[in-house]
Order: C-alpha cells, then structure tokens, then sequence
C-alpha cells in the first residue's frame, strides 16, 4: 500500500494511516508478548472494537488534530503514534503510541518520534499541553516519556484535560490507581 508521508526525519517516517491500517494496528499491539504485556494484563483489555468503532477523522491523509500515524523506520512498518484533541480547560493533544517489537525499543526511536511529532503539532496548531497515560506496570514506557520531557502529574483532574471525552476516557485506560497521567507544557 502506498501511504502518503505525514511527517519525516532521518531514517523514520510518519505516515497517514488509512481506514485499512485500522486492523494492522491492532494487531500490531500483539505481535510479541513482551509488547502487549507492557500495556494489558491479558489481551482482552483490548478490544478490536476500540479500532474497528473509532471515529473516521482519525484515519486518512487529510490534517487534523486527531490523527492514528504509522512509525516507519528503515522501511519497515514498526509501530504506530496518535494524537487526539482534547478540549477541557485545558487544551491539548493527547499521544498514545506503541512499537510492534521489542527489538525496536530501547534505541531512541520512539523518543525520536514522540519530539518530532511534538514539535510538528506545536508548530502546526499552537498547542501547548500534551499528555500521555500510559500504565503504572509499564515504567519503561514512563522513563521514556519522562526523557522526551513529560512529567508524572500527581494531581491530574481530569475534567481540567477533557472535554467532549472526559465521560469516555477521564479514567484513563487502566484504573485511577494504575494510571501514570503525564504532563508536557511546551514553552
């Protein structure tokens, strides 16, 4: 499938993900057990419906603030980033991203992803306020945020974040207490 470039640096490239990519990205999260044990206990806390069901905006090569993206590095399809808009009293672009493989983490890459998109969306839509929620279970992922800049906030009300989806993800995707709620404020 020939994908249209979203954004590009270096040897990694961030491609529109089309409605036809929905069913690779979800597969893409249980290639390796190492991978989907990092983000579920069991692979039922992920369901196909989240992908098959979410909204049409998120998908195709047309610019918006909420968007699935595709991580090519070297030529290989390797994992997938999104943003989603979030309209509380705080605006900002929430991220959620996960490589296919362990053998692409621990390189620097979703790092390198996670600031060039960052940075990308600044620019493009003068918003500030990231976050990303990643599991308590999952401290690799934590220090990786943490390395791109984003901070553990300890008193994350979520109301202040969500707006249109504060009733369908204010809890976060794991419990209250199990939930890492990260921070970046862009200066």
């Amino acid at each position: 499938m020939d994908r249209q470039i979203y954004l590009e640096k270096d040897n990694i490239k961030l491609l529109y993900a089309e409605n036809s990519d929905r069913r690779l990205i979800y597969d893409m999260a249980f290639e390796e057990a190492e991978i989907w044990q990092a983000m579920f206990e069991n692979k039922n806390d992920f369901n196909w419906a989240d992908l098959r069901d979410e909204e049409g905006h998120f998908f195709g090569s047309e610019p918006g603030k909420n968007k699935y993206l595709l991580i090519q590095y070297q030529g290989d399809i390797i994992g997938t980033i999104s943003h989603t808009h979030n309209n509380g009293k705080i605006e900002n672009l929430e991220l959620d991203m996960w490589l296919r493989s362990a053998k692409y983490t621990g390189k620097g890459i979703g790092s390198t992803v996670m600031k060039m998109l960052i940075d990308h969306l600044v620019k493009q839509y003068s918003i500030k306020t990231f976050m990303i929620r990643p599991w308590l279970k999952n401290p690799r992922a934590v220090r990786a945020y943490e390395k791109c800049g984003f901070q553990q906030c300890k008193d994350f009300v979520p109301s202040d974040y969500y707006g249109q989806y504060l009733e369908q993800y204010g809890e976060g995707d794991y419990s209250a207490e199990e939930t890492v709620n990260m921070v970046l404020e862009v200066k």
